[in-house]
């Protein structure tokens, strides 16, 4: 019933963040020199369908990045899939944590580093006259892949890479689900895969997703514990009680989490959205220790649970208001 993707984060990694989390990662990536080469906007022509024959004329320019700073002949290549975010530029490959794992682990193996934009994203979007959904008809993780296997040949051909060259490639969430598509869907042109946080097997209900955050709570590394995690628990249940109870017990939660509408829990989304994910945010992909505060550090969130006067809702309202600052919650 918590906000999160995966608990792994917690004590080891998630989409290459090191231990500390994103802010750790930044100032990690900030020591980090720039390429010495081939940082700049590279384009190559891609098929728009790499399925349909009748289309296979149709192109668009496809974005990618190159940097060479630790490329030793011979070594391997590293592909950083794009995905659905926000466009990338050049510090993808040395200045960002979209793929941070492969940019540390590229001086020691004397990698080729490459980042390869998502079609229809950033600057890779295929000219169109349709309009509507038509337009994004081959927006598929199918093309995807097939985008992978195209630029494999433009990067083989450019930098005369022979066959036995090894390429690995990287990505979190969804661009994780591309990574190891490619290598399951091309295992002759991908050598490995590195995929973290992927949700390769999609469910609407997915329950296991709070299991994790659960774990997270309970995890003592980020400074959780069990107690923490039985807190949390304990007041979803009662809150869940007392939503299903009546219109005075719903107006009662409203008012001990500081509601800004006092009729809000009436509306059955409302409740669905505010209690099924959560009341209190819990940073479990992002977990930061360092960050001292509610909004960033799962040990501090503990802390507050653990040494809140009241019951375990009074314990969540607690850290909830702390989490907006002491405004009331919008819903």
């Amino acid at each position: 019933m918590m906000r999160s993707v995966i608990a792994a984060a917690l004590a080891t990694t998630v989409c290459g963040l090191p231990r500390g989390g994103m802010r750790a990662a930044l100032r990690d990536a900030a020591n980090r020199p720039p390429p010495t080469t081939g940082s700049d906007d590279l384009f190559f022509t891609q098929r728009l369908d790499h399925f349909d024959a009748s289309l296979k004329n149709e192109t668009f320019q496809q974005r990618y990045f190159v940097n060479t700073t630790f490329y030793e002949p011979g070594g391997p290549v590293f592909l950083c899939c794009g995905g659905e975010g926000p466009a990338l530029d050049e510090t993808v490959l040395y200045h960002s944590v979209h793929c941070n794992d492969m940019t540390e682990l590229a001086p020691e193996a004397g990698a080729l580093l490459l980042a390869l934009e998502h079609r229809y994203y950033g600057a890779s979007i295929p000219p169109s006259t349709e309009r509507g959904a038509a337009r994004l008809r081959h927006l598929t993780s199918h093309q995807a892949v097939g985008d992978v296997a195209t630029f494999h040949a433009h990067v083989s051909d450019a930098f005369n890479l022979s066959a036995a060259t090894k390429w690995v490639t990287f990505g979190g969430s969804y661009p994780g689900m591309v990574s190891g598509f490619a290598r399951l869907r091309l295992p002759h042109l991908i050598h490995a895969s590195v995929s973290s946080s992927a949700p390769w097997h999609a469910k609407a209900d997915m329950a296991e997703y709070n299991d994790v955050v659960a774990d997270a709570l309970a995890n003592e590394a980020v400074g959780g514990s069990d107690a923490c995690r039985d807190v949390v628990a304990t007041g979803h249940a009662s809150i869940k009680e007392q939503l299903e109870t009546s219109t005075a017990a719903r107006a009662a939660v409203a008012a001990t989490f500081d509601f800004c509408d006092d009729n809000a829990l009436e509306d059955e989304s409302v409740r669905r959205s505010w209690a099924g994910y959560g009341v209190v945010d819990v940073p479990a992909q992002e977990n930061d220790p360092a960050d001292g505060t509610v909004n960033g550090s799962i040990g501090v969130i503990c802390d507050a649970l653990l040494g809140a006067d009241g019951d375990a809702v009074d314990a969540l309202a607690r850290v909830s208001s702390l989490q907006h600052g002491g405004q009331c919650v919008r819903s």
